[in-house]
């Protein structure tokens, strides 16, 4: 009898960023294509409606509210301690691991490396944060019966810094997941607006963004900044935001709005002018493939994958060169032509992607290594 295959479903107790999403459409896929598969999970789960859909599997219970007492990485250690120990005292099954991290004490795992920008950019993050990832992932990359990435540039990126063999690699795409509808919305802001949508982190370029789009002299046009992030690690976005707040004062044209929910992004994306995304280094680039499901043109950086995600139905800028970002804005505004030509390219463009036919390939993946 073939075991079923287990899923590592930490995911489900960490707020929603790129990898969560990833993970949770993933899951769902495979849950629906192969509903044998088993979630497991640590308590403290923050999206109980995916739990659910999942019917995931809490374990752990005990010693994760230890580590809490303790005040310890609770959901670490579950994960290298608790979760190893479950699986082997239950026949040892096929491990899938969604979000970059694995447990290092049990072999049988195929791990999800979406990139590694910790290894090329430790700068970009808390010495904390690149320390872990620095010591555990190439160790895991290496004892992982296989690793599935989000791209051809990640791949090439695992491949020749973690030294790891190509055929051991696969490439799984993402895809744009927001399915909801803002059409009957009223739109979220009186003005036009140029909206970004990513955690507030070194590698998304957010200071020269904001530099660019301060050259505009459309008074009107309003810069729209969603997502978190730890203002120790980033001090320069946290010297820039004037608060975490809709309420600004009128004559301030960039607006923080922090951490969105689903339907709440879903207006912004269907409303918004321009979408613009100058990010140093991504593995996929989900945010801006989102944008033009919803029929807004993008503006994205020449670097790293975005080329190779968005090909021809995006514009493109030197994500280091202000004055580029802002030419390249003034010309996605202005040019009406253009932003026909790339809304319509961005709709084609996003159907290339598709959460199921990821997960089938996911699957043939596991059954194969």
């Amino acid at each position: 009898m073939v075991m079923p295959l287990v899923v590592n479903a930490r995911f489900l107790t960490q707020k929603v960023t790129g990898t969560q999403r990833f993970a949770i459409n993933i899951s769902r896929e495979l849950k629906h294509l192969q509903p044998e598969t088993i979630f497991l999970t640590p308590p403290d789960i923050k999206n109980q409606q995916v739990a659910t859909e999942l019917a995931a599997k809490i374990i752990g219970t005990r010693n994760y509210q230890i580590y809490k007492k303790l005040r310890l990485p609770a959901d670490l250690l579950w994960e290298q301690f608790d979760l190893p120990l479950y699986l082997t005292r239950h026949g040892y099954p096929r491990l899938l691991n969604l979000v970059n991290l694995a447990p290092y004490l049990y072999t049988n795992n195929i791990i999800t490396i979406h990139d590694i920008v910790f290894n090329l950019y430790p700068q970009y993050f808390s010495r904390k944060f690149a320390f872990l990832y620095n010591t555990l992932v190439p160790r895991l990359a290496r004892r992982a019966r296989h690793i599935i990435t989000v791209s051809q540039h990640s791949k090439s990126d695992i491949c020749n810094h973690l030294l790891i063999h190509p055929g051991k690699v696969s490439v799984i795409y993402n895809a744009a997941n927001l399915k909801l509808s803002a059409k009957n919305q009223r739109p979220p802001y009186p003005w036009p607006y140029i909206l970004s949508v990513g955690a507030l982190e070194p590698r998304k370029n957010l200071p020269r963004l904001i530099a660019a789009f301060r050259q505009l002299t459309d008074k009107n046009l309003r810069l729209i900044i969603t997502g978190e992030g730890k203002s120790h690690i980033f001090k320069e976005i946290s010297n820039l935001k004037p608060s975490n707040s809709h309420r600004q004062p009128e004559n301030d044209r960039i607006i923080f709005t922090g951490f969105l929910e689903d339907q709440q992004l879903t207006n912004l994306y269907t409303h918004a002018t321009a979408f613009c995304y100058p990010s140093l280094y991504e593995g996929f680039g989900l945010p801006p493939l989102e944008a033009q499901t919803y029929g807004c043109p993008i503006l994205v950086s020449n670097r790293t994958s975005l080329p190779e995600i968005f090909g021809p139905s995006a514009l493109y800028c030197d994500p280091e060169n202000i004055d580029d970002i802002a030419n390249k804005l003034r010309t996605l505004i202005g040019d009406q032509k253009l932003r026909t030509k790339l809304i319509h390219a961005g709709k084609k463009n996003s159907r290339r992607f598709n959460w199921n036919r990821s997960a089938k390939k996911l699957i043939e993946c596991c059954h194969r290594t």
